[in-house]
């Protein structure tokens, strides 16, 4: 039989376990995983994976391109840039959010944002679709249903950004989880008290400095709405998904949540497992801005833990890049600086280096979290997010003994910086595979004017 790609030999991670095996593309499917032989193939194409680590293609459940911040406004990173990077660091799908204003039409934001991406990625993509201003939407649990029957069972809401019209109230968090778990759906929080951030920033804004970030965004802002939103969802009886936890005292409490029975999930970032708030000391500490803000060694050693232990379920980018231009124009003043760090080329990189090889973590653990549970909790699995007969040909293909220093200049983020430049990582892939093609080798795009990515419809989100 003739294939169009085999990768001979590679240690694979397979069904949780890590085994050698030899795969086989057909059609942009794996169509045949055996033991290493020396049986002779037809395909247009064989990669030699001896000494190399095959992994599913990496799913960011969490990212921002093209994030419009105001009239004209936007982030640095656009679908294709932001796409590239994600790409060169073995992501093969990223979910986006919609992008309408609160009370606005769901299908209309939805059909937007697919028409923004479509043409100009280089990996595949969903969104999310931002459920605010609940109280505006006209019969809002219609247009849900609408939404899921475009694809898309996943839906954003927050307990904070008042002033953006962002924050729901408890009645609206509630009333869209009762209307979410109707509707098998599930809601993603972006889980701060807005309240007593709002207090602490106007408080604390007189500092002209970055050390107001962390006092106006204490962690007991972040576990306070972890624990009521939990509490909520326990009384809806529907499933809640809280996106980029940076506290350690917020792990527990989903983990608290779980153990007694509540359909509760908690993600993270490779920011808040391996960063802490000594970042912002010095000149240039305003980069590392991001809401979560950075917490403390205490907090990444928490996480770290709720990871290996599977009390946390996926490890995502929260990607939201800026250059330092935009960085500096804010002024000494926390209220205008804009939060938000690259990290789509790193994410393999960071976890597997921070994670595995510092030894908090196993790698079937970490392809859990990178690959299979986000495929599993956003609808995309088994067509993504794991190596098995019929799913997409989607790899990272990783060379473990290789390391690299960060460098922003050789990376495809449309910024100047890194929060993680100068570091030593390991995991930067050899080769992202989407659909049985190679789309990036050696941290380049191997075609850089086909941008093949597909807009992927999901189905309905599994409870983990």
């Amino acid at each position: 039989m003739s294939f169009d790609l085999i990768v001979k030999g590679g240690r694979t991670v397979l069904n949780k376990h890590t085994v050698f095996c030899d795969i086989f593309v057909k059609n942009g499917k794996i169509a045949l995983i055996k033991k290493p032989s020396k049986t002779t193939n037809t395909s247009s194409r064989i990669i030699d994976a001896r000494g190399l680590l095959v992994l599913p293609g990496i799913i960011d459940a969490h990212a921002h391109f093209h994030l419009r911040l105001g009239p004209g406004r936007y982030t640095a990173d656009d679908f294709t840039t932001g796409s590239a990077a994600a790409a060169c660091g073995g992501i093969t799908t990223f979910i986006d959010y919609t992008g309408q204003g609160p009370g606005k039409s769901l299908i209309k934001g939805l059909k937007d944002r697919v028409k923004e991406a479509a043409g100009h990625t280089y990996t595949d993509f969903s969104f999310h679709c931002m459920l605010t201003g609940w109280e505006k939407l006209e019969k809002p649990a219609r247009q849900m249903a609408e939404i899921i029957k475009a694809g898309v069972p996943t839906f954003k809401m927050f307990t904070a950004y008042g002033a953006r019209g962002l924050m729901a109230s408890d009645a609206a968090l509630f009333s869209a989880l009762k209307a979410a778990g109707k509707l098998g759906a599930l809601i993603c929080v972006h889980a701060e008290n807005g309240h007593i951030i709002d207090l602490l920033t106007e408080r604390y804004a007189g500092h002209k400095g970055i050390s107001a970030l962390p006092l106006s965004h204490p962690a007991s802002t972040e576990t306070e709405a972890v624990y009521r939103v939990s509490a909520l969802a326990a009384s809806s009886g529907a499933p809640v998904y809280f996106v980029h936890l940076s506290a350690g005292g917020s792990a527990n409490i989903v983990r608290t949540a779980r153990t007694l029975g509540f359909k509760v999930m908690g993600e993270t970032c490779p920011q808040y497992l391996a960063l802490n708030h000594l970042r912002f000391k010095g000149k240039d500490g305003h980069l590392y801005s991001c809401c979560p803000p950075l917490r403390t060694r205490a907090d990444n050693a928490a996480l770290w833990r709720a990871a290996a232990a599977g009390e946390l379920q996926v490890i995502a980018t929260d990607n939201c890049t800026f250059t330092r231009a935009q960085k500096n124009a804010w002024g000494g003043d926390i209220r205008k600086l804009p939060m938000g760090l690259p990290g789509a080329q790193t994410l393999l990189a960071t976890a597997y280096t921070l994670g595995v090889k510092a030894g908090h973590i196993k790698i079937e653990r970490l392809v859990e979290m990178l690959c299979e549970n986000p495929a599993r909790i956003m609808g995309l699995y088994p067509r993504k997010g794991v190596i098995k007969l019929g799913a997409d040909a989607d790899f990272a293909i990783i060379d473990p003994q290789a390391s690299r220093k960060v460098d922003w200049r050789t990376m495809s983020h449309n910024t100047d910086y890194s929060p993680w430049q100068g570091m030593k990582l390991y995991g930067f892939p050899k080769y992202t595979i989407l659909r049985g093609e190679v789309i990036a080798q050696d941290g380049k795009l191997t075609n850089p004017k086909n941008p093949i990515g597909q807009f992927q419809r999901r189905t309905k989100p599994e409870i983990l």
